[in-house]
């Protein structure tokens, strides 16, 4: 992961997170992460914004994440080398494509 510069805009930032490598380059999904589109029907921009920063934390209190982490067997990490608000940024690409 590299840190984006300032400004940058969520494409920017899902590409120097390395995003792709599980969820694809358009976001598709690949056997090692599950697709992003279609986010806005189960999430909020606050709440995708609380995962990033600690995946593990909200999948403990939400069943449905549970559920998906377990099918997928995902271990992402948080995403704590990003601001909140390039996080916020970055959940605000997610949930407008």
């Amino acid at each position: 992961r590299r840190p984006p510069p300032p400004g940058a805009s969520g494409d920017v930032i899902y590409e120097l997170q390395n995003c792709a490598n599980c969820h694809g380059p358009a976001r598709e999904g690949t056997r090692r992460g599950p697709p992003l589109s279609a986010l806005a029907a189960h999430w909020t921009r606050e709440l995708l914004v609380e995962y990033l920063a600690d995946p593990r934390a909200l999948v403990k209190r939400e069943a449905r994440l549970a559920e998906l982490d377990r099918a997928w067997s995902t271990d992402m990490g948080p995403y704590d080398n990003l601001s909140h608000d390039q996080r916020f940024v970055l959940a605000g690409w997610l949930l407008s494509n």
